[in-house]
């Protein structure tokens, strides 16, 4: 028996031993992998594009523009359209492309390039200026444009254009609709956690001259109507030097895609009419799918940053709730600011009831600005910004939603207290806002399912 219980012994021993170098190795690793993935990001500063003088546009002259932009539009296309414009929630100082405004109009290559340079160099460059940061140092370069991509690409537009250098790590989106800025961001994170003390640039920016669908078909006159010029350049460094000198600090990203679903990735596509005709439609599924895609969103950021009760109320409500509506945890214990996609009067309302923040950066930009797709978040930033609301401290959530279908949240905290900056776009204007309009919304024809 003794003989028995040595080597038995002995190898309890050297399995216990086993054991608890296999702990300490896991816990190295996962305080390894901690470390490494939690290498933080700071947001130095961004610039957003205002357009020339000459591009704005009142919403009365948009009526009479119209029928130039569209000679094939009937009559019951001309009346939906304005209605659209009318109730959009927009101002009268939007811009749109240069190539409306001539006419005939000329929607050739060579002016829808011209717009993506006027956007793209000027936004660069005013960025490049605030932050004294040279070319060179950009070490990663993401640039967003859902429709249109040239060739070469828009990032070798810039790359070209600003000299940057031949190692560059140069990355080009497309067709990822207005929630690609944030993608973009997304992207750049997880570049920065890989190649040490380097400056990410992200360029955002929507070209309109060869959107414009001049076809019949109604639901894809809302791209017609509801887009406007716009475009802005971010600067994120993993720099430790960068900290004292940036604007906010990158906490959380999170990216939804409910493309899998059938419904959800043809709720906004890209096609043409019976006629041959090129648009973007958009389905009646559009809103429902758009629910479900900020629902699991919210739900994943919700884990991140959610205090513990209310994880533990939203348990509870979920479980004993029957047919009554589902919990909306509180995200004002723990958001400060809330710049949504704007991307309608309809998208910001319901944004507004789900996550019970205040929009109103939001509705304020959709009025001056419009719906500039993947540019917007940081038009609303920099309205918030001039306002002097953001602290030090401050979590700020950007929120942005697109085709098929996305939505993607970033949250930044304030790094020190935010003013008016001499470029931001909103110094003309910004004690007018803001402002009360009461837009009665228009039932689109994707508005509601059947």
């Amino acid at each position: 028996m003794f003989l028995y219980d040595q080597p038995l012994n002995f190898i309890q021993i050297t399995c216990n031993i086993t054991i608890i170098f296999l702990i300490i190795y896991i816990l190295i690793k996962i305080i390894f992998n901690f470390k490494k993935s939690n290498i933080k990001v700071y947001l130095v500063n961004h610039a957003t594009f205002k357009p020339k003088k000459s591009q704005q546009i009142t919403r009365q002259k948009s009526f009479s523009m119209v029928k130039p932009l569209g000679p094939n539009f009937t009559d019951k296309t001309i009346e939906l359209v304005n209605k659209m414009i009318m109730t959009s929630g927009f101002g009268d100082m939007t811009y749109v492309p240069d190539a409306y405004l001539s006419f005939p109009s000329d929607f050739s290559l060579y002016n829808a390039r011209r717009e993506a340079e006027a956007a793209l160099f000027s936004t660069v460059n005013d960025l490049l200026t605030k932050t004294r940061v040279k070319p060179e140092k950009i070490g990663i370069l993401v640039v967003n444009c859902c429709i249109f991509n040239p060739i070469p690409s828009l990032s070798s537009m810039i790359i070209n254009k600003f000299k940057l250098n031949d190692d560059i790590k140069s990355f080009n989106l497309s067709g990822m609709g207005c929630s690609a800025g944030l993608a973009a961001i997304a992207l750049a994170h997880h570049l920065l956690q890989v190649h040490k003390n380097t400056y990410a640039m992200i360029v955002s920016t929507e070209v309109l001259t060869q959107a414009l669908y001049t076809g019949n078909e109604p639901n894809k006159q809302p791209i017609n109507c509801l887009f406007r010029v716009g475009g802005s350049a971010v600067l994120l460094s993993n720099n430790p030097s960068d900290e004292n000198g940036s604007k906010y600090q990158l906490i959380h990203n999170v990216l939804s895609n409910t493309s899998s679903s059938n419904t959800s990735y043809k709720c906004i596509h890209l096609e043409e009419d019976l006629l041959g005709l090129r648009g973007v439609n958009l389905t009646k599924d559009l809103l429902v799918e758009a629910k479900h895609a900020i629902k699991a969103n919210l739900t994943l950021m919700g884990y991140l940053i959610l205090p513990v009760s209310e994880k533990i109320m939203f348990c509870l409500k979920y479980l004993g709730r029957k047919n009554s509506e589902s919990y909306v945890p509180n995200f004002g214990r723990v958001i400060d600011h809330c710049v949504c996609h704007v991307g309608g009067k309809i998208v910001i309302d319901e944004l507004e009831r789900t996550v019970k923040l205040d929009v109103e950066a939001a509705r304020m930009t959709l009025h001056r600005f419009g719906n500039t797709s993947s540019s917007s978040v940081w038009y609303g930033l920099a309205y918030l910004e001039a306002k002097g609301k953001i602290k030090k401290g401050d979590r700020v959530w950007q929120i942005a939603f697109g085709s098929g279908f996305k939505c993607n949240s970033v949250i930044w905290r304030a790094l020190k207290n935010l003013g008016r900056e001499d470029d931001n776009p909103w110094n003309e204007e910004i004690d007018l806002y803001p402002i009360q309009e009461d837009f009665k919304t228009y039932p689109m024809a994707f508005e509601q399912p059947n």
